[in-house]
């Protein structure tokens, strides 16, 4: 069976039926390009499919289209409960040849060639005249303005990573280390020193690792070590801290006040670090719409240091107005584990940063990036022979059958694997995540934010989706039905009923809260009120000015990145869904501190793990060429 999802096709691009029933191209990507025939008199049908083709790889999250694998890589818009696995209509309509179709649309008046070094610069086409609607590298199809996007960052990136910071005297930026750092030690690299010292001597600096390698330690240290610096230079240091969500901006500064109590730094530079706090990269640049900053290459910002953290979450529209907002001679310092999840728009900016510096071994391949790339390896925060850092490093191999065996070694007991459909496997997670959400509800009616909040930490259910009988509304359901019963007049019927945990899911300025800040619903004066997490005492907000929303018994995996959790409970599917994928399992697993349990089929544990994303992008090739 085959569902229909043709959107409304004027004359223009009727040819282009086949492609939309199949599900290939939506509504959207037809008009674009039936606007782009109408503007450009080109309305061949293999110059239209290639338009629309070019939007949709944008809504998936590519950058572009690789024409030439187009037949063999493009998925079908078909609900997944409805297709079975293979079963779609995407091999049954009348593709173009690859290599005709790559002529006619580098013959199209839509369409800007550009050939030669991706390096090259570029302004305009060869002609002097502004770029087309499209623009064609190699067999990759642009949307103009995602070309742009990523030249920018490409550009911006290369021209950092080959300027040095200012002339710095050798042993001092060495006794700057040796205080941040101790003393060398001979016996293995220190590879977080390696990675202050670039982040001190170069304009950019990629620290890449997965969890526990410590990249908080690092960042704590470079920028006590670059306060040193600049004290002995009789100047102050700005530096400002961003993530892309409010709840990994809040878990940013936790964990460098944390590591920079633990440095026994001097008092004054302990004391700069610990008056910065992290923002979200919007609130950075001064958000005034859509991609739309008070801070730009005109007004850059005025900060001397810019750090941000959970880079893999990063889209390319953002990456490219954040570095034209920072100053050319500011150092940037772009941290993050490029083996989670993408960020959920276009592009996968860390991963083509690092790209194969993020597997250890022998490469033919070099990269214009490399010697401002360090990846941290070494594990510090799980004890030998964790089960979660043994899990984590399954997923990322792609290696389900040892991810399996740890999930099954009951020597193991921090990563559990419990089987959705058995009772006896399902039932004691459920009562678990019910007797903490009882805790927290009853922390709040007592009266004691801080503890509930707490308590919202120590568990948490990650979901890779929103529906179905696995999905995030089944748990919070799950959990509200049980709380009613455990806590007869909890008052679940209420939207404000004291213990509700709650996630803010859009930035609000004026409210004071961000997309990704969690808080907890508490009563004051007979009035419910928000509890957020701050230094010192939570804040108080009022629910009046709070309008985006949701409950935050459980969460999706992707709002989830940023965040650490005692236990994890990551929930997949039990049905087949394009959405599971190995980053996506990863970046559940390592959400965990102490416990991971997997409530999953074996099915859809080996589904996800043999599934890589591969989101099509040029920028990549620009920093790597082979």
């Amino acid at each position: 069976m085959s569902v229909t999802t043709t959107p409304l096709l004027d004359p223009t691009t009727a040819g282009l039926e086949p492609f939309a029933d199949a599900g290939v191209v939506d509504a959207a990507g037809a008009h674009v390009a039936a606007a782009v025939g109408r503007s450009t008199g080109d309305e061949r049908l293999e110059v239209l499919l290639a338009a629309a083709l070019a939007v949709r790889a944008v809504q998936l999250g590519h950058v572009c289209v690789e024409l030439s694998r187009a037949a063999t890589t493009i998925t079908t818009d078909v609900p997944t409960e409805v297709a079975a696995d293979g079963d779609t209509d995407t091999a049954k309509v009348p593709w173009p040849d690859p290599a005709e179709w790559l002529e006619m649309v580098r013959s199209s008046d839509a369409v800007t060639v550009v050939d030669g070094n991706p390096l090259d610069p570029l302004a305009d086409d060869p002609d002097g005249e502004p770029l087309r609607p499209l623009v064609l590298w190699g067999d990759r199809l642009y949307l103009e303005r995602y070309w742009r996007y990523e030249r920018a960052v490409g550009d911006d990136l290369v021209a950092r990573s080959t300027t040095e910071a200012d002339d710095l005297d050798h042993s001092d930026v060495e006794g700057a280390l040796g205080r941040a750092f101790g003393p060398v030690h001979a016996t293995a690299p220190d590879r977080q020193r390696q990675a202050a010292a670039v982040a001190l001597t170069h304009r950019l600096a990629v620290v890449a690792g997965g969890p526990g390698t410590g990249k908080t330690h690092t960042v704590a240290r470079l920028l006590a070590a670059a306060h040193d610096l600049a004290r002995a230079e009789g100047r102050t240091l700005d530096v400002a801290l961003a993530a892309p969500t409010g709840k990994a901006a809040a878990r940013m500064t936790e964990a460098v006040h944390q590591a920079v109590e633990r440095a026994e730094l001097d008092a004054d530079v302990a004391d700069a670090l610990l008056a910065v706090e992290a923002r979200t990269i919007h609130r950075l640049l001064g958000a005034q719409g859509a991609l739309r900053f008070r801070h730009d290459r005109t007004n850059p910002l005025p900060y001397d240091v810019v750090v941000i953290d959970e880079t893999s979450m990063v889209a390319l529209p953002l990456m490219a107005r954040l570095l034209d907002a920072v100053r050319p001679d500011a150092r940037v310092v772009l941290v993050g584990d490029p083996y989670q999840l993408a960020s959920v728009e276009a592009g996968a900016v860390l991963g083509d940063l690092v790209g194969p510096t993020a597997t250890p071994g022998d490469r033919a391949t070099t990269g214009v990036l490399e010697p401002v790339i360090v990846v941290l390896e070494r594990v510090h925060r799980f004890a030998a022979g964790s089960g979660i850092a043994e899990l984590a490093d399954a997923v990322r191999a792609g290696d389900a059958e040892r991810a399996l065996e740890i999930l099954r070694d009951p020597a193991r007991p921090d990563a559990v694997l419990a089987d959705p459909s058995d009772d006896d496997a399902r039932r004691p997670v459920e009562r678990l995540v019910v007797a903490n959400a009882t805790a927290v509800v009853e922390a709040a009616r007592a009266g004691d934010e801080a503890a509930g909040l707490k308590r919202c930490g120590d568990l948490k259910v990650l979901c890779a989706t929103r529906h179905g009988p696995n999905g995030r509304r089944a748990w919070s359901d799950l959990v509200e039905r049980r709380l009613q019963r455990a806590v007869p007049d909890v008052g679940i019927r209420r939207r404000w009923y004291t213990g509700r945990p709650v996630i803010v899911t859009r930035n609000d300025p004026l409210a004071g809260v961000a997309n990704g800040d969690t808080g907890l619903v508490v009563e004051r004066d007979g009035s419910p009120m928000v509890a957020f997490p701050a230094a010192g005492t939570p804040r108080l907000v009022s629910p009046a000015t709070l309008d985006a929303i949701d409950t935050w018994w459980a969460m999706t995996i992707h709002k989830s990145q940023g965040s650490e959790f005692t236990h994890a409970v990551v929930a997949l599917p039990t049905t087949h869904s394009p959405i599971l994928t190995r980053e996506l399992l990863y970046t559940g697993v390592t959400r965990a501190q102490q416990q991971v349990t997997v409530v999953a089929t074996e099915e859809s544990l080996r589904r996800a793990i043999e599934r890589p994303v591969a989101r099509a992008s040029g920028l990549g090739a620009r920093l790597w060429p082979s």
